[in-house]
């Protein structure tokens, strides 16, 4: 079932962008769970607050006693004691009184005896503060004074994680009692749970009346079935809070526009998942659209969850956009780092010029038709250059191909380059371009001789990799012609069939086994036990019969299909370790250096060597084609944390130019390789036999095995041993054996050298 569900997913190139819609809404729904979804939504809220307005219902009044007149040397209760009197002959319906004045107000014996007297039914709405006992913080109601005749509530409000007040409780239980609400109290509605304070009241817009209006004798306003708030003092803030409106206000500001909410009606709040199931669903719809269609459901997934708020306000409904904000953000997110990896897979490292990946891409919207240049001697020449000097090298050859300034250049790692240009004018710009191109480049102090040849795609090819494959090779059979110019049409018809379908080849042949991996030993030279091998690459075509590495294995890297190859070997590698784990032998995979730098180089190889149930300690990956390492730090880092999950590192061909004593410095690696020139050369010559013993000694130094590959005869063993190697490989070991001989010769050997250790 998992294997059909990531099946459904891949399919038609969704795989990536559905994989990353799930973690977004995993990864939504957990910061959801710790809460940080809040302060999304409380800025959406705020904001939609911010933008509307709403008349109250003139149900609720409020008295302002107005400590800021000029006789003030009455108290705060003592006003609110006058205020009450007051308000007996103008008949309201209920009266509130806000408790927030000092212990010792020499008023309070007043405003008592004037609730006593009072036929209103009065209300005081206690400050609920925070008392620190024991290291505890505890939320009490602080009782300013004993006022037996009033009603007592909680002038409460629960500050958010912005420190808003969004919402007010039903009720508060404090000292083993039960408190009403002073929000509930004033609306004469109790509330049956916590409720949104709707902020599109303003306290702006309700009806105010100051004390002295109310009690002059003529004052007639009419109060029948109002409920009247008598305010504290509106000069001193007490105890602040913050709603969208306003930075810093009282408290009881909070419950005046919540008891409001209660008399016009409360809001109602949409469940979180119905925003987030609503934006998923459209994002999952967006997954199979066209590329302009998705960026439109994008956009307008984006533009819906920001105006919901304000829409749903506009119904009396409170939308919590937050969770779906966060599904937003990390999925776009997600995309962004793809597009960007995405980009830079299409960006040649070295020359930043892009590269073929880029061409595949734009091959169908191009103008003109492809042509390809190749660089003879390209690699030899990276090789005699210092690293730090390729990208000037690269970027100097792209600017002499340029046919004009716009111009768009496209290069690989082997040497090639390509550009669209119109069939007609090619074979003039061609010899144009092949007199540049025989003259001299200076990169740094050096003067370098190169010559290019030209292939030029003149058929219709409607798959990208196929006619990239088909051009490259064009180029190559004109390295040997006289024009240096050669037409994808001059191809012999099997040929070119078989370069159009390496492509779909290539996945037949791995999916029907047709690749497979041979396996020479490796031997300690003093003993002659196996302990290791080197796993090479075959192909059996059914048709084409054998077809060596050096045949196919370029044609694979054009068409751009080098990783599954890689990652095909690796596996089939990895069960024959795990075959021969008992005998802690090591099997080497050879690994083009041009993956090194790849951003998943390290998932590449952790993956398919645990498919393959093989121990990283058990498999050694062998570095080829070194001078095409494109970015040698990111190179070496890759190399690292493979070498600290347990894999050993060789480099290959050591000593032969490509592969030098830079890279032994630059790159982390636990082997190195002596190329079979060396060896058959040391045999006559004693420069090369001194080369060999100052590595033997260096890789003893630095505690690293130093394998001899291509011993052949008994002489070459001799002097290999003599000069220090400790390994080596050829055919005097045998020829490359297929999996399951080798596995019988292990088998052999191991029960030899057993008898062997048992007779002495």
């Amino acid at each position: 079932m998992p294997r059909q569900i990531s099946k459904h997913l891949n399919m038609g190139g969704r795989g990536p962008r559905g994989v990353q819609l799930f973690a977004a809404l995993l990864i939504a729904c957990l910061l959801s769970l710790l809460y940080l979804s809040r302060p999304i939504d409380e800025i959406a809220w705020a904001a939609s607050y911010a933008t509307m307005e709403r008349e109250p219902s003139g149900r609720i009044v409020l008295v302002d006693i107005d400590m800021r007149e000029a006789v003030s040397s009455q108290s705060v209760a003592t006003r609110q004691a006058r205020a009450l009197r007051a308000l007996e002959r103008l008949d309201p319906e209920a009266v509130f009184i806000e408790g927030r004045f000092e212990a010792s107000d020499p008023g309070i014996p007043d405003l008592a005896a004037a609730i006593e007297e009072s036929a209103l039914p009065v209300t005081v709405g206690w400050p609920v503060e925070r008392r620190v006992t024991g290291g505890r913080g505890e939320l009490f109601v602080d009782r300013r004074a004993n006022l037996p005749g009033a009603r007592e509530a909680a002038d409460i409000a629960t500050r958010s994680a912005f420190g808003y007040v969004f919402s007010l409780p039903a009720w508060f239980d404090a000292e083993g009692k039960r408190f009403a609400t002073f929000s509930g109290e004033i609306a004469g509605e109790a509330p049956h749970e916590e409720f949104f304070v709707d902020y599109r009241y303003l306290l702006s817009s309700f009806r105010v009346e100051q004390l002295k209006q109310i009690e002059h004798p003529q004052y007639s306003a009419a109060l029948e079935g109002k409920r009247v708030l008598i305010l504290a003092a509106s000069g001193e803030l007490g105890s602040e809070i913050v709603i969208p409106w306003a930075v810093r206000t009282q408290r009881v500001v909070a419950s005046i526009i919540g008891a409001e909410t209660l008399v016009s009606g409360e809001l109602r709040t949409v469940p979180w998942p119905l925003p987030l199931i609503i934006v998923f669903l459209g994002l999952i719809a967006s997954n199979f659209l066209a590329r302009r269609s998705r960026c439109f459901v994008y956009a307008a997934c984006l533009l819906s969850v920001l105006a919901a708020p304000f829409a749903a306000l506009c119904f009396d409904l409170i939308v919590p956009i937050g969770t779906a904000w966060l599904l937003c953000l990390a999925f776009f997110a997600m995309r962004a780092r793809s597009v960007w990896k995405e980009r830079a897979a299409n960006i040649d490292k070295i020359s930043s010029l892009p590269n073929f990946n880029a061409l595949a891409a734009e091959f169908g919207t191009a103008r003109g038709q492809l042509v390809v240049a190749r660089v003879e001697r390209f690699e030899e020449i990276l090789a005699s250059l210092e690293p730090e000097q390729h990208r000037s090298f690269i970027q100097q050859i792209a600017m002499r191909l340029s046919i004009a300034r716009d111009t768009r250049i496209y290069t690989d790692t082997n040497g090639h380059f390509a550009w669209f240009d119109d069939l007609d004018q090619a074979r003039s710009h061609v010899g144009s371009l092949l007199a540049l191109a025989s003259a001299p480049m200076q990169v740094g102090e050096r003067t370098l001789d190169f010559a290019c040849s030209f292939g030029v795609l003149d058929t219709r090819i409607d798959k990208p990799r196929q006619g990239i494959s088909a051009t490259v090779v064009a180029a190559e059979i004109a390295t040997g012609r006289s024009s240096h110019l050669a037409y994808v049409s001059e191809q012999g018809e099997n040929d070119a069939s078989w370069q159009l379908a390496l492509h779909a080849e290539l996945d037949r042949a791995i999916t029907e086994e047709q690749i497979y991996l041979v396996y020479q030993p490796q031997c300690d030279l003093s003993s002659g036990e196996i302990v290791g091998a080197e796993a090479l690459v075959r192909w059996h075509h059914p048709d084409r019969g054998e077809i060596t590495p050096a045949e196919f294995i370029p044609q694979i890297e054009r068409a751009g299909r080098l990783k599954p190859l890689t990652a095909y070997t690796l596996r089939l590698a990895s069960g024959i370790a795990n075959s021969a784990a008992p005998s802690k032998l090591r099997i080497s995979v050879n690994i083009s250096a041009t993956l090194l730098a790849d951003d998943d180089f390290v998932a590449l190889i952790v993956n398919n060597v645990g498919s393959g149930a093989a121990k990283p300690e058990a498999i050694t990956l062998e570095i080829t084609e070194t001078a095409r390492i494109a970015d040698f730090r990111c190179a070496a880092r890759n190399l690292e944390s493979l070498r600290r999950l347990g894999f050993h590192v060789s480099l290959d061909d050591f000593g032969t130019g490509e592969a030098n004593l830079s890279l032994l410095v630059s790159l982390p690696c636990n082997e190195l390789k002596i190329d079979r020139s060396f060896v058959a050369l040391a045999r006559q010559n004693e420069r090369a036999r001194m080369i060999i013993q100052a590595l033997a000694e260096t890789a003893r130094l630095a505690k690293m095995r130093l394998v001899a590959e291509g011993i052949e005869t008994q002489a070459e063993l001799h002097v290999i041993t003599t000069l220090g190697c400790q390994i080596g490989q050829g055919f005097l070991y045998g020829l490359p054996l297929s999996a399951a001989d080798f596995l019988a010769q292990l088998g052999a050997s191991e029960n030899a050298h057993k008898m062997q250790l048992t007779l002495s």
